[in-house]
């Protein structure tokens, strides 16, 4: 048997077990405790090959007797293998996911020493720090501290991954942009040493955009290999959260022109479930929050809070004021639509000027600081947003940048924003 979930058959023909995969079993376990559970289920007599219909006949399922339980939920259940599928229409499918689900709930295998969270999410205090690998020194120590003395308890690291054209349908990791596993894994120790509870929320950049275009235009050539590709790409990073102790994983993030596909988000999120210890969520851009129907799969409402305020890069803090109250209701609506409290998952200002009006927009007016308008944004947030009753946590994007008097981006350190944003996650949800 293969890492894969694969078995060779007589005559060299090979078929994979439906709903299983193996990899890192051996590096957790000695091959020989898989191959003792396999004898342990011969001895009650021959298997039993079962093609699936709805897999071209490339999977199957195993038993060591007819109508009896599968090999493929033993090995679920005794905590042997991960659950994974790439098809909707996988046989069992709900009882090798509730094995597997036993098996983590127990402790079993290869959950044994895994992080498992319980119950529902708490209140989230938080911070976004961007790994962008292209700054090969920067220090993430330093900012990681600043994290710390800002008052959050709770840090997003953010990876980056790439397509190569908005209809490309291949998730690449890019070089020079995709942080390594080493750096990631000792980035996130460090974080943990400080106190700090981890969230991991990996993106897709496009390498060569048009000028409309991000990933919430995406529009693949070939839609069933960019699913493939794309959870190859998320269950690596579902692996590296889970040896990084993340606590909160995210599926996905601003994927507009997709969220649509509710089959292929079903099977994306069953399979970071099968593979995870962590909560999951999902990030959707702050205009489109009724457009996926997969909330229910998550255990939390993910909204990033690039909310447009006014149109008048001028506005005085009365009307900032006045917009937030404006989103609030919104927002609240939203909760009460989607039966679920909401967690900002970023929430940030670039100190230009007239950011109040596209606050997404980092290029807006780089050549034209606007200090007082960061922090007038970020104060009348925290005037308006702090007792909302359904607002149950906020990232502030982002820690990446050093800062100071002279920086144009969203960076608050050494800014008259830091002050306003410690003083509101000192308070808020306390």
């Amino acid at each position: 048997m293969s890492a894969s979930g694969s078995l060779r058959l007589t005559g060299s023909r090979q078929v994979r077990l439906q709903g299983v995969a193996l990899e890192e079993v051996g590096q957790k376990h000695p091959r020989r405790e898989l191959l003792t559970a396999l004898n342990d289920l011969r001895s009650s007599g021959p298997f039993y090959l079962e093609m699936d219909r709805h897999q071209g006949g490339g999977f199957a399922t195993l038993r060591s007797q007819k109508g009896g339980k599968s090999v493929n939920e033993d090995l679920l259940e005794r905590g042997l293998a991960w659950f994974t599928s790439i098809s909707a229409t996988v046989t069992d499918q709900k009882k090798l996911m509730a094995a597997s689900q036993r098996a983590k709930e127990a402790g079993r295998g290869i959950w044994k020493d895994t992080l498992r969270v319980e119950g529902k999410p708490p209140a989230q205090r938080g911070a976004v720090l961007g790994l962008y690998y292209k700054e090969d020194r920067f220090d993430y120590h330093q900012q990681i501290d600043r994290v710390v003395e800002s008052g959050a308890e709770w840090l997003t690291l953010l990876v980056t991954n790439l397509v190569d054209k908005v209809d490309s349908s291949v998730v690449e990791f890019d070089g020079k942009r995709t942080v390594k596993p080493a750096r990631f894994l000792e980035t996130a120790a460090y974080a943990r040493k400080k106190g700090l509870r981890l969230t991991l929320l990996p993106i897709v950049l496009i390498r060569h955009a048009g000028d409309d275009d991000w990933r919430g235009t995406l529009k693949p050539k070939n839609v069933g290999q960019f699913w493939l590709s794309y959870n190859r790409f998320l269950m690596h990073w579902t692996d590296l959260a889970r040896q990084a102790r993340v606590e909160m994983l995210y599926v996905g993030s601003e994927f507009c022109s997709l969220e649509r596909s509710r089959s292929a988000w079903e099977r994306i999120i069953a399979n970071a479930r099968g593979r995870s210890g962590s909560w999951l969520t999902y990030s959707v851009n702050w205009d489109h929050y009724e457009v996926p129907k997969f909330w229910p799969l998550l255990d939390q409402v993910g909204m990033t809070a690039y909310f447009e305020l006014t149109k008048d890069k001028d506005a005085p803090y009365k009307e900032l004021v006045a917009a937030w109250r404006k989103v609030r209701k919104d927002l609240a609506q939203a909760s009460k639509k989607l039966n679920r409290p909401l967690v900002l998952t970023e929430l940030g200002y670039p100190s230009q000027n007239g950011a109040n009006t596209a606050p997404w927009n980092y290029y807006l007016a780089q050549d034209d600081i606007d200090l007082e308008e960061q922090a007038d944004c970020f104060r009348a947030f925290a005037e308006v947003m702090s007792d909302a009753p359904f607002l149950w946590g906020v990232y502030i994007f982002d820690f990446f940048e050093k800062g100071g008097p002279e920086d144009h981006t969203y960076a608050i350190w050494n800014k008259p924003a830091w002050k306003v944003v410690q003083q509101f996650l000192a308070t808020f949800r306390r």
